[in-house]
């Protein structure tokens, strides 16, 4: 009796045996050689890395479209906006250049008193006659001149002969007017002296450009 126990416990070891057997070994077949059964374990390998690194690809290529996708959506990234490149600086502006001077004896010029202090404008006639300047009305300006140094009124036509009278005065101002017949100067209670004939000071006339 006891060595039927044995043979029937036997029995089930070796059945468990096989069991475990079965677990262990791939499912091959069973005539296969050791190179065989070598050969075909590394083709299923490699077609386990291969499984792989195409999953991996795929995961990849998913997050960087979503995450593309976020962006567009969120607004940080507009791949359909180009950047502009800024305008180069025009060049077509020409900075003007003041006409050029008349000698004194070409241009006549009337002298106007704008300011309280007597015998100003005669002084001053006499200065330009000294210079060569013919000289026309002298008198007192209707209107006070201001603070200003001298103002140098000019029909348009007569714009060279204002720009040579003008040079002679420091910080002076240019007044195109319509109305005026003949170059004419206002002194303002800013003026103090002419300016020397060899340091004149040759001015723009208005609406010249400056750029």
């Amino acid at each position: 009796m006891a060595r039927e126990r044995d043979d029937s416990s036997g029995g089930r070891d070796d059945a468990r045996g096989d069991d475990r057997d079965d677990h262990v070994l791939p499912d091959v077949d069973d005539d296969l050689d050791v190179e065989s059964y070598e050969r075909l374990t590394g083709r299923r390998r490699a077609r386990l890395v291969r499984q792989r690194i195409v999953f991996t690809v795929v995961v990849v290529l998913v997050l960087a479209v979503g995450g593309g996708a976020y962006l567009v959506y969120s607004d940080r990234w507009q791949p359909s906006r180009t950047t502009t490149p800024s305008a180069a600086p025009s060049t077509s502006c020409v900075p003007a250049t003041p006409p050029a001077l008349l000698t004194p004896g070409q241009v006549t010029v009337g002298v106007l008193n704008g300011t309280s202090r007597r015998g100003l404008a005669a002084s001053v006639a006499g200065e330009l006659r000294t210079r060569g300047f013919v000289v026309g009305t002298v008198g007192n300006a209707g209107t006070p001149t201001g603070p200003a140094t001298a103002v140098v009124t000019y029909p348009e036509a007569a714009v060279q002969q204002a720009v040579t009278v003008a040079a002679r005065f420091p910080e002076v101002q240019l007044v195109a007017d319509p109305a005026a017949t003949a170059v004419t100067v206002s002194l303002g209670d800013g003026y103090q002296q002419m300016l020397g004939e060899g340091a004149l000071v040759t001015p723009l006339p208005p609406g010249s450009p400056t750029c």
